[in-house]
């Protein structure tokens, strides 16, 4: 098991700053939903560096984002041969 950086959609769309997107070091892992209004991480492209829950405590004063195990994540989802899918 690993951990994994988790977005608080909530907290998220209501500062809508995109810092994350901009400082994580591993490209396409954390992208930004237009639907949402929040940023969301790629859960195949998380290496648990922290650098986003960093930027987003620390930069940002957001606390938006989280270090969790991946069984315990909020959202489920299925690794496929194509990517991860969220269900």
């Amino acid at each position: 098991m690993y951990y994994i950086a988790e977005v608080d959609k909530g907290i998220c769309s209501a500062k809508n700053c995109h810092l994350c997107t901009q400082y994580c070091p591993e490209s396409n892992c954390i992208n930004y939903s237009e639907e949402d209004k929040s940023a969301y991480v790629s859960v195949d492209r998380c290496k648990a560096c922290e650098i986003c829950v960093y930027i987003c405590s620390d930069i940002a004063k957001n606390d938006a984002i989280q270090m969790k195990w991946i069984d315990d994540l909020n959202e489920g989802f299925v690794i496929k041969k194509s990517g991860v899918v969220l269900r």
